[in-house]
Parts: structure tokens; sequence; C-alpha cells
């Protein structure tokens, strides 16, 4: 018998008698509904200065690296990895298998594709909240982008780029016709691919082999649709939860930073969404920070001090709002039941390296240790894939494999 099928009142029987038994602990928490799971993902394009970091220590009381020190407040709930990658190269080109580990190149050979984590994650969740994952971007790409979320089937997920459009979609309601015209279409939209599967059924008995695995991947691809449509209806005819928030101004980087961690913070709060993602692009405006040149160029520092320093500043700001956004999980109760992954596609942006990613995991629950080293050596190296498998199976999907994993990730409890 399982923990999850323990009957609430339990008794010790024996020939022709039974004894009641008193109100235990164990048998509480198996009753007990398991925590609502949450995931965000923050990610820039060109990695982080290494020694800003990283810290030099490992374990709980390794002492945090400038770039860090905002998160200090917050010990015992994050931890840094140190040599976790995908294990390929390929500078920018690479950077979108971030939250994937496979390129989009070499997806058709994999049994998920290239499928982000945001939307791995998303696909167990649909249809509990009225949006199944939110993915942000806190300005257009310009000089870097990051190409984050991608499906199963291959296709780039294009974040939401304007603050306006995120608390608009978040949480005010469309007018009544308008809802009513959305209606109209998502019938029409049914009629359509239900017309389409019965045709490629018939189709399918007439193709080859190789045809007919092609066939069976478009036809995955509708029903995916199918889902999806079917779980938006659902949310035509409930109201959008409202919040004590004007609607924002859009505006360059640093003003839509600090207002997307809030808007996807009180997605989190009302359960409008329980997976979301927020990009750093390359058009951060250094000058906001006092820094002179552009982002892309500082990370192109090739060791040269005042640029390195310049490329410093960017980076403690990314992590000083990263900070306040976990801090202020921590004060609503949610950051435990949260997994906050910050982090990069790229290592090193002047080396163009994809090796030793910055990996930081906040919240989830986890017995965090700060620092953990993991080995470097190209065959004992664990896969980045293997923390988001324990990551997924965390979140609540059963699931044996992601990515590239070899298996789970050990180093956390």
């Amino acid at each position: 018998m399982t923990r999850s099928n323990l009957p609430r009142r339990h008794f010790l029987q024996g020939v022709g008698a039974s004894i009641a038994l008193p109100w235990l602990e164990t048998f509480a928490r198996a009753a007990e509904p398991a925590a609502i799971q949450r995931f965000v993902c923050v990610a820039n394009p060109f990695g982080m200065v290494a020694d800003a970091f990283f810290p030099k220590e490992e374990g709980l009381g390794a002492k945090l690296p400038t770039n860090l020190a905002p998160l200090e407040p917050l010990r015992g709930k994050f931890t840094v990895f140190s040599n976790l990658d995908h294990g390929s190269s390929g500078g920018h080109g690479l950077t979108h298998t971030f939250l994937s580990g496979v390129k989009s190149s070499e997806a058709p050979g994999m049994p998920d594709g290239n499928i982000s984590l945001d939307q791995f994650l998303a696909r167990s969740v649909a249809g509990q909240t009225r949006f199944p994952v939110v993915n942000t971007a806190a300005g257009p790409a310009a000089e870097g982008g990051v190409e984050l979320c991608w499906t199963r089937t291959g296709v780039a997920v294009p974040p939401i780029m304007k603050v306006s459009q995120v608390f608009k979609m978040l949480f005010v309601d469309e007018p009544p016709d308008q809802t009513a015209k959305r209606g109209v279409s998502y019938d029409r939209q049914e009629s359509i691919l239900d017309a389409v599967s019965g045709q490629a059924a018939r189709m399918n008995r007439r193709l080859s082999r190789r045809d007919q695995a092609k066939l069976d991947q478009y036809l995955t691809a509708i029903r995916e649709v199918e889902k999806s449509i079917a779980m938006e209806k659902s949310w035509l005819s409930k109201s959008r939860p409202h919040v004590d928030r004007k609607e924002p101004t859009d505006g360059p980087v640093t003003q839509q930073v600090p207002i997307l961690f809030d808007l996807i913070a009180l997605a989190l709060e009302t359960d409008a969404t329980r997976v979301a993602t927020i990009e750093i692009p390359g058009s951060f405006d250094a000058k906001a920070v006092g820094v002179a040149g552009h982002y892309h160029g500082l990370s192109h520092h090739g060791k040269d001090s005042t640029l390195m320093a310049g490329l410093r500043k960017v980076e403690h700001y990314q992590l000083q709002h990263l900070a306040k956004f976990l801090g202020r999980l921590e004060q609503t109760g949610l950051l435990d039941t949260t997994q906050v992954l910050f982090g990069s596609g790229m290592g090193d942006g002047s080396a163009h390296t994809n090796k030793n990613l910055p990996i930081l995991l906040a919240g989830g629950g986890y017995k965090h240790a700060t620092h953990v080293i993991l080995p470097d050596e190209k065959k004992n190296r664990v896969p980045l894939s293997n923390l988001y498998l324990s990551m997924a199976q965390r979140f609540g999907v059963e699931t044996d494999s992601f990515g590239r994993s070899t298996g789970t990730f050990g180093a956390l409890s």
C-alpha cells in the first residue's frame, strides 16, 4: 500500500477483533494534498563574469562574491553550481539550448524534441491555471537574444516584450464582444482541426513507415493545439484576478525588469500561472546603471579591466533584482514551493564558451548549500539536464528523462 492510498482512519486487526488507532502524524501527512509547485526561470544571453558570480569556497558558509552579496539575507535558500553545462560548444549559436539541452537542429531525433523546461512543466499543469506558462522579456533582443523557450515540435516561443501587455493579459478582462469573438474563433479552429485530423488518419494507411512517423509528429502537434484550444475556451467565462496595481508603462530594459519581477510575483500569488520565464535581453541599457557602452560589447571584454568592471555592474543589477524577487516570494510564503532558476546558455561571453554555465537555483524546498562544485573532468561531468530532470520530478512530473539527462541530480536533497 502506498502512502498516498492510506485511509484516513486506521485499525489494528486480528482474528475477530479490531482496535482503533489514535490519529498518527505519518498518516495525517499522507492524507494532506501535495503543495502546489511553481517554476520561474530568469536568463540572460551573455553569461556572467566568473569572479563576481562563483564563490571560491564550497558549502553553505561560502563567502559570496560581489554580485551575489544581495542574496546574503537568503542564505540557505539558494545554491550556485560550478561545472554544470550541456557538454556542447557553439558560442552564441548554442545559447538557445539553455533550458532544453538540445540543439534545435538535433530536435527531430529526440523523443521530446528540444522542448524547454518551462514548456515541459507547463504541460503537466495545463488547465489548472488560466495560463499554463507566461513567457516574458524585458525588451527586444537587439544585440543578443536568449531564444529561451521551445515547444516539443521545435518551434521557438516568442516572449512578451512589453510590461503593459503582460499586465493586461494577466489582470485585465477582455470586453464582452471580444470574448465572444474569441469563442467563435476557437469553435472554428476546432472544426478545422477535426477535419484535418480525420483526413490525415485515412491518409496514414497509404504511407511508408518514414512518412507515417512524420505524419504522427504532425498529428501530435495538432492534438496539442486542440488541447490548448479546449483549455483556453474553459477560461473564457472566468474573470481575471484583480490586483492593486496600475497598468505599468513600457520603457527600456532597466525600467521593465523590476516591473516584470513584480508582475510575475503577482501572477504566482493569484495563481494566474505556475510557470514563467523572464529574459534579460541584449538591449540592456547599460548607461542607466552608470556604464558606458553596450551590454553585448561589454561581454566581449577581452579581459579589459574597464569593460569587465562595466559588465559586473550590469550583472549586479540583474542579481540585485533577482534577490528582491526571491525576498518577496519568501515573505509571501511561496519560495519553498517555487523553483527559481537563474542562468545563461553562455558561460563566458568574451571567450564564447558554453562551459561552466552560471547556474543558480533558489527556493523549491531543497536543502540548499550556497555553492556546490561538481566534477570538471569530462568523464565524470554531470549534465545540466540531470538537474532539470530532478526539478521536473519535484514539480510533480512523472518522467525518468529530460533532454540529454543521464540520471537524476544527487547534489541536492
